[in-house]
């Protein structure tokens, strides 16, 4: 898990997306705070096991079932936190799912998938936590979206979701300021993370040729990211998007291009 770096004693936190990966280690720095943690997701299994470790070490952590892209699955989750606590305080829209196919092989069913889940989530997110996090005195909302938000990847889909992420995160964050909320989004590059390790051999090390420090980053590091900006420590942090991306974003998409074909013409 995460190092405790962050002082979350007395926040409470939903996590979407919290069962593994990237949700898990974010749910264990803010846990090992001392935040009181709800885990939001669809793998239940992965969800349970995982709050059971972190209680069994003394921590507050709940699992609850979470489709993302559920308006009645949202209200569920609210009203649930509602009944335990008075305030939310953080807000961290991690869940997403990826379509690697290209523009000519992507469905209309695919393509609605990934904006149900990659934008809408985040969407009824901060639309339905609004009220709580409004009780908050220093609420802070943390949307994961991705270098594919800042530049194009080949995935369509994903790319103009994860766009969409960045746009919404920001019309947000004008929207809350006068209540006190601040909305940030952190863009990585590729993580180490179950959801990656599915992608084709040939995609990942194209991925690490495009990246110039040479490797994916780990869960870890970019959780430590999404703790900054939850915690007070980013108090006046609001509205700016985050690349924890190993310089790719800088190296630019001829870099990405040359990495890519390379990888690609060594798997010839």
């Amino acid at each position: 898990m995460t190092e405790q770096s962050q002082d979350f004693h007395g926040k409470t936190a939903i996590v979407t997306g919290g069962a593994r990966g990237l949700g898990a280690q974010i749910v264990g720095g803010l846990a090992l705070g001392g935040a009181r943690v709800f885990v939001a997701d669809v793998l239940d299994a992965d969800g349970t096991a995982l709050c059971k470790a972190l209680t069994a070490g003394g921590c507050q952590v709940y699992y609850h079932h979470l489709d993302v892209s559920n308006e009645r699955s949202w209200r569920g989750l609210v009203e649930s936190v509602a009944d335990q606590v008075e305030q939310l305080d953080i807000l961290v829209n991690n869940a997403g799912i990826i379509i690697r196919k290209t523009l000519d092989a992507t469905t209309l069913d695919e393509w609605n998938r990934a904006f149900a889940v990659n934008v809408a989530g985040v969407f009824l997110g901060m639309r339905d936590c609004r009220a709580l996090l409004e009780r908050s005195a220093s609420g802070s909302i943390v949307n994961i979206s991705s270098t594919a938000g800042l530049i194009a990847h080949s995935d369509p889909s994903y790319t103009a979701s994860k766009w969409a992420v960045r746009g919404l995160t920001k019309s947000a964050a004008l929207d809350m300021a006068p209540r006190g909320i601040r909305v940030n989004s952190v863009h990585p590059a590729t993580i180490a993370t179950p959801l990656t390790a599915a992608a084709p051999a040939g995609h990942l090390e194209a991925n690490r040729h495009a990246i110039p420090l040479g490797r994916e980053a780990t869960a870890a590091e970019i959780a430590q990211i999404v703790l900054f900006l939850a915690s007070e420590r980013a108090s006046f942090v609001t509205g700016a998007e985050i690349a924890a991306d190993g310089g790719l974003v800088t190296g630019g998409v001829a870099h990405m291009r040359e990495a890519f074909q390379r990888a690609f013409v060594a798997d010839i």
